[in-house]
């Protein structure tokens, strides 16, 4: 094997969608309208489409059923130019499956089902982080087990990988000292939670994360008013949004901009140019149906700023 500009270690599942005028409460029945399968991935599948369209050398790492879902992440990965040799293929597990809910303005809620990345070992992991030995980033996150996680950015940081932590779903009770995370993304809910404060002080809530956590660098996405940063070396950064008028779905948004700053790292940006290039990738992704065909390539995303900036100058 050869090193790679990114390992990513998370799950794939494939979406389904159902458009609702307001999310349920407990205990109700809510009609749906135009509930279908999508081209929408778990985040793992999400992250390493959205890096091999933007031209990255990416591998996956991963456990899926012998199954049309697992067929179809696949096909997803590889058709975007990725590695599945670590794509571990069960007969023992079904991929993993989950219910986005679409609200008419774009919003949305996700119930994610049983992941199939459940069932990968330790082992496994550390085959494939030492058979990539020399890759630049590795990129992980708690939709394989948290213990899975984090073990694999251990050892992806003991071999001089910068590592990348999207602690997404949050675990029940206190994370661990993260001290071997260099970059740690969160939204803004997530972040309020690890830290018992509201996001009124952005400063503040940044500040209480990196405390609570011991990672490097701090990335609190917030939707559509940007996204701020806390760095290393205590330089806080805030990003203005892109806005867009067309927003059809933002459920890929937050794996989007995660990747796109990667990407912009691995380039060779400062951590502000990788945020802000992102904040464009995402805002061009949100007006796009579905993940998959959301993240799209470097010529497009790069035409999409250049006619973006030229509509502001003319305002």
């Amino acid at each position: 094997m050869t090193a790679r500009d990114a390992i990513v270690l998370n799950s794939h599942g494939v979406g389904q969608y159902a458009y609702c005028d307001h999310m349920p409460s407990w205990g109700e029945t809510l009609s749906v309208s135009k509930w279908h399968i999508a081209e929408d991935g778990g985040k793992g599948s999400n992250v390493t489409v959205a890096l091999g369209r933007l031209g990255l050398d990416v591998a996956y790492v991963g456990k899926v059923g012998n199954d049309a879902w697992g067929d179809l992440g696949e096909k997803w990965m590889s058709g975007a130019g990725a590695d599945t040799t670590f794509l571990y293929r069960d007969p023992s597990v079904s991929t993993g499956t989950g219910l986005v809910l679409l609200g008419p303005d774009g919003s949305n809620a996700i119930i994610d089902g049983d992941s199939s990345s459940s069932a990968l070992t330790v082992d496994e992991v550390t085959a494939a982080i030492e058979g990539m030995r020399g890759s630049k980033y590795f990129i992980t996150g708690f939709e394989v087990p948290e213990a899975i996680a984090l073990e694999g950015a251990r050892r992806a940081h003991a071999l001089g990988m910068k590592t990348v932590l999207n602690p997404s779903p949050l675990p029940v009770g206190k994370l661990p000292p993260l001290d071997f995370v260099d970059y740690l993304f969160v939204n803004e809910v997530e972040a309020a939670s690890l830290v018992g404060m509201a996001k009124s002080d952005l400063e503040g809530l940044a500040k209480g994360v990196l405390q609570a956590t011991s990672a490097r660098n701090v990335i609190v996405t917030l939707g559509s008013d940007g996204s701020c940063a806390l760095t290393e070396e205590g330089e806080f950064l805030t990003i203005d949004p892109v806005k867009v008028e067309n927003v059809v779905n933002t459920a890929g948004a937050g794996d989007g901009f995660m990747a796109a700053t990667v990407a912009n790292l691995v380039w060779g940006k400062t951590l502000r140019e990788a945020m802000e290039w992102a904040s464009y990738y995402s805002a061009l992704a949100v007006t796009i149906d579905g993940t998959i065909p959301a993240y799209r390539p470097l010529g497009e995303v790069n035409a999409f700023i250049k006619g973006h900036q030229c509509e502001k100058c003319e305002e």
